[in-house]
């Protein structure tokens, strides 16, 4: 029930008149006292921990607390890996992987980041997921860690990451999976990119420069950006063009390797077709 059907549901069945935030307030209490309050449901972690443990075994779930001088423990990060969604990423998804985080809101502030991969019909395939307190060097590390013992990548060799390239990231990145190709989304640059330098012409010669298959062909598109703008151009060549740009895929790495399986796949087609006919 919205607030606004419960205000006129009071006054119909009580003949009151409440405010909007009297009803918000009851509303709130009501839903406390049925579901418990977030505080309530952090404290219940170790008792959620064990149930997947039993429900789901071979799931990877790792629970950090800060202990206290006075004996209280207070949350510090929650880590989670379903077995099923280990073997699918293992078994059928592709090479590719994309971190990404978002603030969570409410009385129990964090962050919440999560590390999904693409599966062989190049839909989204939920990997794990991770609760912290703030976005740094030290809980990127921890979860890279526990996601490379999760789907065996060791230094992460044959692996791209996909991220926004966060500081804190790019740090952990280099000591947990130093062969790991990592690659920055260009959504995100072209996100920031628009705030800066607005008008459609800078987005179309973006990702003109971001879908360039060769560097010349990215030199020419760059060129037209710097000549337009070259405050823009100077902006784009700071945010390392060699991790966003298809100009600069490394061969032999896994994004390339999709791209040569997909050209493989295109001729076969072509040359059944003409079979066909």
């Amino acid at each position: 029930m919205s607030v606004r059907l419960l205000k006129e549901e009071v006054k119909q069945k009580f003949g009151i008149d409440v405010s909007m935030g009297q009803c918000r307030r009851a509303k709130k209490y009501a839903i406390e006292l049925i579901e418990g309050t977030l505080v309530e449901h952090y404290a219940k972690l170790w008792s959620y921990s064990e149930e997947i443990r039993r429900s789901n075994p071979g799931s990877t779930v790792k629970l950090d607390v800060n202990s206290m001088p006075d004996g209280k423990t207070y949350f510090s990060k929650f880590y989670i890996c379903f077995e099923g969604l280990k073997q699918g990423c293992k078994g059928s998804c592709r090479r590719v992987i994309n971190l990404d985080g978002c603030f969570l809101k409410g009385l129990c502030s964090g962050e919440l980041i999560c590390v999904v991969g693409r599966d062989a019909n190049n839909h989204i395939f939920p990997i794990a997921w991770v609760v912290v307190c703030v976005e740094n060097k030290e809980n990127w590390k921890w979860f890279l860690e526990n996601l490379q013992d999760d789907l065996q990548v060791d230094d992460g060799s044959g692996i791209t990451l996909m991220s926004d390239q966060h500081k804190g990231l790019l740090e952990a990145v280099k000591e947990v999976m130093p062969n790991a190709e990592h690659r920055q989304c260009a959504r995100h640059i072209v996100a920031n990119f628009r705030k800066r330098f607005s008008g459609v012409h800078y987005e179309r010669m973006f990702w003109k420069a971001c879908k360039a298959s060769t560097e010349p062909l990215f030199n020419a598109a760059m060129k037209e950006i710097q000549v337009l703008n070259p405050a823009a151009f100077d902006y784009l060549m700071e945010k390392n063009p060699k991790s966003w740009s298809r100009a600069f895929l490394e061969r032999g790495g896994c994004v390339m390797q999709l791209k040569m399986d997909y050209l493989k796949a295109s001729t076969m087609s072509l040359e059944m077709q003409g079979k066909n006919q």
